[in-house]
């Protein structure tokens, strides 16, 4: 039985089958005026809002069938690559795992570099052995490329020779301290580089966000996404002290550190000079294993802001509470001024793994609107006047005699951390989607 099947220590057995789908998503209408032209996608999603579309009208519905292969290059690496290519002055960037980037020419497919840190696969768990064999891709900025690793690791390699500048620890990889490892791609803007983490699911240690700077690497701030130990005594920032009521009695100390990983989702607002980062759920996924007297146990499926320069709280929106269904909110964050109420307004939007799409306002994050992209069993909507979930107790699994549902979306979700698109012409969003009843069953020792 492989670990989808059989998850004994977040004390839930899922059995899947899936259908995929493919969701088109109404933005409100279509903004007006289209980006400039340009033959380069040198950030994640081409632009800094990552709306993932180019406004290039060279190909179109008529000549697409004409479109043949150019060139392809044979990668050296034996890992399978997921993350996004960059393009920036004639020249392809890709990430790979193992700490691998390449340099390709645009137009010959020609190798132009290749970088490869001496990592060495960890022994036991010093580090999720697993993260060595993911990547979700680079950053370019200026006269770099940025890499995070999975031994926690960011790495700044010149872009023109391959070299490596500078690298910095991001996380601590150990086992003593936490289980951690990094498997995305780095953000920049406005100077810095902006990289998140994963606890992979284990409740071990603390999530948090890091902001370099992207010349030096010298650290700027970190922000952490739960609370620390109450018996600590009180939290170093109000937001924190805030967060740490909303627990369990006891959870923090005794059965979680909380996690609350950011492994994905990070979009750096060039507008209003803001960082929106969006954070796992809490561990165990279980909440009868999350102790008792739970509230929202901030700030785990969530989005959060931040002020870019400094890392301090500005709002959060709470996705999904009482998850027990590994609904992460790390999804990709997409902005957008769109045209609500006779009126420009800059919006957030994103479609996590819990089934909706949701639009909120970017600025202060109060919700606008929010519909499901899939059918969905744990909620029956979102209230238009509060924000939150109208629960259903179909799919609370932990709540049943027999401990068992069938709950949709799946535990790997409707939609995860694959990229959307936005067509400011059309006024839609494009994403693919998965419908995966999941059947649960609450084994607090899952038999093999």
């Amino acid at each position: 039985m492989n670990p989808s099947q059989c998850e004994s220590a977040r004390g839930v057995q899922v059995i899947q089958a899936m259908r995929c789908v493919v969701a088109l998503v109404g933005a409100f209408a279509a903004s007006v005026g289209a980006a400039a032209g340009s033959d380069d996608w040198p950030l994640l999603g081409r632009n800094a809002d990552m709306q993932h579309n180019s406004p290039l009208q060279i190909i179109n519905e008529r000549n697409v069938g004409q479109l043949g292969l150019a060139w392809s290059a044979e990668m050296p690496t034996k890992e399978g690559m997921v993350g996004n290519a960059l393009v920036v002055d004639g020249v392809v960037y890709q990430g790979a795992p193992r700490t691998q980037v390449f340099a390709n020419d645009l137009k010959t497919g020609k190798l132009l570099w290749k970088f490869e840190a001496p990592v060495k696969m960890p022994d036991g768990l010093s580090a999720p052995r697993w993260a060595f064999n993911v990547n979700r891709g680079i950053a370019v900025s200026g006269d770099h490329v940025f890499y995070a690793s999975a031994d926690c690791k960011l790495y700044a390699i010149n872009r023109k020779s391959g070299a490596q500048d500078w690298s910095v620890e991001a996380c601590d990889a150990s086992q003593k301290t936490g289980w951690y490892a990094m498997t995305m791609a780095p953000r920049v803007g406005g100077g810095m580089v902006f990289v998140g983490n994963t606890c992979g699911d284990t409740g071990i240690g603390r999530g948090h966000v890091d902001a370099f700077d992207e010349k030096t690497g010298k650290p700027v701030w970190r922000f952490y996404t739960v609370p620390d130990d109450p018996a600590k005594g009180k939290q170093k920032t109000p937001e924190l002290e805030r967060a740490v009521k909303t627990w369990g009695k006891g959870e923090l100390s005794k059965t979680t550190n909380g996690c609350g990983s950011v492994w994905d989702g990070i979009t750096y607002d060039a507008k209003l000079n803001q960082l929106y980062i969006s954070v796992d759920g809490p561990a165990p996924w279980n909440p009868v294993l999350r102790g008792t007297g739970v509230g929202d146990e901030l700030y785990t499926n969530s989005v959060v802001a931040l002020d870019a320069r400094t890392g301090k709280y500005i709002w959060h929106y709470k996705e999904t509470p009482n998850d027990g269904w590994n609904y992460s909110a790390t999804a990709h964050l997409m902005l957008a001024d769109l045209p609500i109420g006779g009126s420009s307004r800059r919006v957030l939007m994103t479609a996590p793994k819990n089934g909706f799409f949701y639009v909120l306002d970017a600025k202060t994050g109060k919700f606008i609107s929010a519909n499901n992209v899939v059918p969905v069993n744990w909620a029956s909507g979102i209230d238009p006047k509060t924000g939150r979930p109208i629960p259903k107790a179909d799919a609370r699994y932990w709540e049943k005699k027999d401990g068992k549902a069938v709950i949709l979306p799946s535990t790997a979700g409707a939609h995860s951390w694959q990229a959307m698109a936005y067509n400011e012409q059309t006024g839609l969003v494009y994403l693919g989607a998965a419908v995966m009843p999941t059947f649960a069953e609450f084994r607090p020792v899952c038999s093999l």
